[in-house]
């Protein structure tokens, strides 16, 4: 005999309590937790908050966010480690969490499985998001994908581009300065 799982609403991941030194997200109706990260995944992420903050003042098109959460659907609510939301996005007022995608989520791989970046991306592309943004500082290689299906890869020498943020070019030596 198999063994049934009940699935977690958003709204009961909500109700549950914080486990202290973990992050958690709703994958699938699957609390999902993982470990708090480490100094190259922290820098990193400090990096692309640096970078994408620099240029969407600049171009006042997004408001770069620090682990947001947003509500997917009635089964998901993921946390990006860093994402862009369109200023249109943006309500003076809202309360709650973000509903659908962000334009641009990106995730700083250190501990996470393959199969659980590959479900996220999925889901951030298909509903809503315009680009997901797999960043490994160990290799010092950001991996963009887009909503037509594409991937880029972008290493230490390149320069990394997004057709969701028009005219956005940086070094990709910039993300991983420190680490």
């Amino acid at each position: 005999m198999g063994t049934t799982t009940t699935l977690v609403s958003v709204q009961e991941f909500l109700a549950l309590p914080e486990a202290e030194g973990q992050h958690t997200e709703l994958i699938g109706g699957e609390v999902v937790t993982m470990p708090r990260a480490g100094y190259p995944h922290e820098i990193t992420k400090g990096n692309l908050i640096e970078i994408l903050a620099v240029w969407l003042a600049q171009n006042r098109i997004g408001k770069v966010l620090s682990e947001a959460p947003f509500q997917i659907d009635e089964y998901n609510c993921m946390i990006p480690d860093v994402s862009v939301v369109s200023l249109s996005r943006i309500v003076p007022g809202s309360e709650g969490l973000f509903q659908g995608a962000p334009q641009i989520a990106i995730e700083v791989v250190s501990s996470e499985t393959a199969a659980r970046l590959e479900e996220k991306i999925e889901l951030y592309l298909a509903c809503g998001g315009r680009s997901v943004w797999a960043v490994f500082p160990e290799a010092r290689v950001v991996r963009v994908f887009d909503v037509e299906g594409g991937s880029k890869k972008f290493e230490r020498d390149q320069t990394l581009l997004d057709s969701a943020l028009p005219g956005f070019r940086t070094p990709v030596s910039a993300v991983f300065e420190g680490v």
